[in-house]
């Protein structure tokens, strides 16, 4: 009796120290476990925290953009100016296409009618020139005509007085005087500076006192340059 009760206690002693070991085998089981999963969780919480930065720092972008786009290029200057011109030849045009255009067509009627009036008065110019022209040959002409005959006209009136002189160098001077003494005073001094002058000195011998002195004193003027313009004028009307 008392062996198997002694196999029975050193059964129990084993089986209490195979369940003690097991105990302690599946108790350090567990801490490894429980190190593996703290690893685990803290390198995925680390991760997680990088991703969150990298997130933080990157633009936020809508979900359909996620992906780069690519930006189209801009059109040339030629292939907005074709596309304009298309656009403006089929009538499909905005309101400040309109506007501009509206205005771009008064500035050309205004500039149209400028011209216009320009060229009217350049035409009116034209005339004004060809008929100025046209006056100055006419009186070119007549200048000449007139010329022609002034010359005429002073060789004839040379050819006259003349004459005249000889009429009253064959006079006795005593008639002369009395018949020259009548005359204006213009002819007096004509006849006496066309006449020799001892010819004339007899006549003028023979005149009163009054009208030899205004002969003589109208004659030593002639010489004298006028004084006024007026005087100048009327020794031409004079002829002197």
């Amino acid at each position: 009796m008392r062996e198997p009760l002694r196999f029975l206690t050193v059964l129990a002693v084993l089986m209490g120290g195979l369940l003690g070991l097991k105990t302690l085998s599946i108790a350090n089981g567990a801490a490894e476990w429980w190190d593996a999963q703290g690893s685990a969780m803290a390198a995925q919480a680390s991760q997680e925290a990088e991703d969150g930065d990298a997130d933080s720092d990157a633009p936020i972008m809508p979900a359909e953009h996620s992906e780069p786009v690519q930006l189209e290029a801009e059109p040339s200057a030629l292939e907005v100016s074709a596309a304009f011109a298309e656009r403006i030849a089929s009538g499909v045009r905005t309101a400040e296409e309109e506007r501009v255009i509206y205005r771009l067509r008064e500035r050309s009627s205004e500039l149209d009618a400028r011209e216009r009036q320009l060229e009217t008065r350049e035409a009116l110019m034209l005339a004004m020139e060809q008929r100025v022209d046209t006056k100055i040959v006419e009186l070119d002409a007549l200048r000449t005509q007139i010329e022609s005959l002034s010359g005429e006209l002073s060789e004839r009136e040379d050819a006259d007085m003349a004459v005249i002189v000889s009429w009253y160098s064959a006079m006795e001077p005593g008639d002369a005087s009395d018949r020259i003494a009548t005359l204006d005073m213009e002819t007096q001094l004509q006849i006496a500076s066309r006449m020799s002058q001892r010819t004339f000195g007899a006549i003028l011998a023979e005149m009163d006192t009054g009208s030899a002195a205004a002969l003589t004193e109208r004659m030593a003027s002639r010489s004298n340059l006028p004084e006024t313009v007026a005087e100048l004028e009327a020794r031409i009307a004079e002829g002197g």
